[in-house]
């Protein structure tokens, strides 16, 4: 797969950029341990963005359709895992253009703010927990079965190991200090 240096986020935004994007080829992973920018990103994001993301769609998503945004602390740690996931296979793969990354880290935006919510709060926990564990499987089956790989996958396993840890524990300190400190 050819990267297209795109440089500007105005080139990046054209229609026709975008177009391109969307048909995007076979993924190529790399290991992100090679890539301390890469690991400055993922860090916030696992740790930041992510179980942000999960209670402003909590709130949102709450009052739009009317049901309670507090979340079980047991679905609201698996959806941080399914968004840790997601976001790890953005940064993992190789970048072949500006566009795709908008589309990609827009689409996971959504996810985070609009699917996940209603999937954790609208269900009960063991349905929503499984609906998140059909998700995390097929981010695994993505990654495992159409992407390549610049390494073999075992030698790049402690990559998603450790950010997974570090989602889970990021998520649960979230859930029991700010959003949720009172059982």
């Amino acid at each position: 797969m050819e990267t297209d240096d795109q440089q500007s986020l105005r080139a990046a935004l054209q229609p026709a950029a975008l177009r391109a994007a969307l048909q995007p080829g076979r993924p190529t992973f790399a290991d992100p341990w090679d890539q301390p920018g890469d690991m400055f990103i993922c860090y916030i994001a696992v740790s930041v963005v992510d179980p942000v993301l999960l209670f402003l769609g909590g709130k949102l998503m709450g009052a739009i359709f009317s049901f309670s945004s507090r979340w079980h602390i047991g679905v609201y740690m698996v959806a941080a895992l399914v968004g840790a996931a997601g976001f790890m296979t953005i940064v993992g793969r190789r970048r072949t253009s500006l566009s795709v990354d908008v589309l990609v880290i827009a689409s996971w935006f959504v996810l985070g703010l609009i699917v996940a919510p209603v999937l954790g709060l609208a269900l009960s926990p063991l349905p929503a927990i499984i609906c998140y564990g059909v998700l995390l499987a097929g981010i695994f089956v993505y990654v495992r079965l159409i992407g390549q790989w610049e390494k073999a996958f075992l030698q790049t396993l402690s990559w998603p190991l450790v950010w997974s840890a570090v989602a889970l524990l990021f998520a649960y300190c979230a859930y029991r200090m700010l959003w949720f400190p009172f059982p």
